[in-house]
């Protein structure tokens, strides 16, 4: 167990990467980062609870956190790194908070017991390979349906309109259709 105290705003880069007897963490509000590779394989971490204050979770925060069940981010949080979450094969519940923008490449890749996510309204761009190989997903909700494309390219020049309406077809585009995709709105 580890007790982060209140002063510490950012957890840095790889902080706290394989400490694999780690089981649970509080991140407290004051933290507003949580850097590149902090918790990655830290593969008996079952517990994450993160503050109120953290804006950024970094590129593969808890990537091989596989032992991780669900996770709540807070409205303050505004980006999900690339492959934050990547292969956290035990991951069944994910909230995403009301105030992300950017979920990013890979970012949920590989979470093999994901059954549903709801992608909030602020949500305005999905990096390619967002939620590839997401196994057991039954259900993608788009809070705001309204004009999402995809492209190959991350600065678009040409774009495909995606009607993302329909919740079990939102399924088959994320992780069959357009998983090598960026998706944006707007």
């Amino acid at each position: 167990s580890v007790t982060i105290g209140n002063g510490v705003t950012t957890i840095g880069d790889s902080a706290f990467r394989d400490c694999r007897g780690l089981t649970s963490i509080t991140i407290p509000d004051g933290v507003t980062t949580i850097g590149n590779s902090a918790f990655y394989y830290c593969s008996y971490l079952e517990s994450v609870t993160i503050g109120n204050g953290v804006t950024t979770i970094g590129d593969s925060a808890f990537r091989e956190c596989r032992s991780l069940t669900s996770i709540t981010m807070p409205d303050g949080v505004t980006t999900i790194s690339n492959s934050a979450f990547f292969y956290c094969s035990s991951l069944e519940s994910v909230t995403i908070g009301n105030g992300v923008t950017t979920i990013g490449d890979s970012a949920f890749s590989h979470c093999s017991s994901l059954g549903s996510i709801t992608i909030p309204d602020s949500v305005t761009s999905i990096g390619k390979g967002a939620f590839q190989y997401c196994s057991a997903l039954t259900s993608v909700t788009f809070t705001n349906t309204s004009g999402w494309w995809v492209s190959t390219s991350s600065t678009a020049t040409s774009v495909t309109n995606v009607d993302v309406t329909d919740i079990s077809q939102n399924v088959t585009y994320l992780t069959s259709t357009y998983p090598s995709y960026y998706w944006k709105r707007g």
